[in-house]
């Protein structure tokens, strides 16, 4: 990526980045490109993924009481469940079961 091809984007993107901005911003927008690329890599290397994870065959793990640990012996209480909805309320937005966590970028 070059200069110009980052502020064709931000056009794109309908952002008005000043000169400054953009030079400040192209280190960034080289290292996303590379997870892009690497994340690309390895959705195409059929030798380190051979298989969808859902087509992968192992042992399923099941939950028993003995999975919890020892410093919370039993599966989460009324009292902890109500507190997981308190702090749910203090979210923010939501969308049924689901915080909106609002794009920054």
């Amino acid at each position: 990526m070059n200069m110009e091809d980052l502020q064709e984007t931000a056009g794109l993107a309908h952002l008005t980045m000043s000169e400054h901005a953009l030079a400040a911003a192209f280190p960034v927008f080289e290292q996303m490109l590379g997870f892009f690329a690497a994340m690309q890599a390895a959705d195409e290397d059929q030798e380190a993924f051979p298989a969808l994870p859902s087509q992968l065959s192992g042992p399923s793990r099941i939950v028993t009481q003995d999975h919890f640990r020892q410093d919370n012996p039993s599966p989460p209480s009324q009292q902890h469940t109500s507190l997981v909805f308190k702090l749910l309320d203090n979210a923010g937005d939501r969308d049924g079961r689901f915080v909106l966590v609002p794009n920054v970028l």
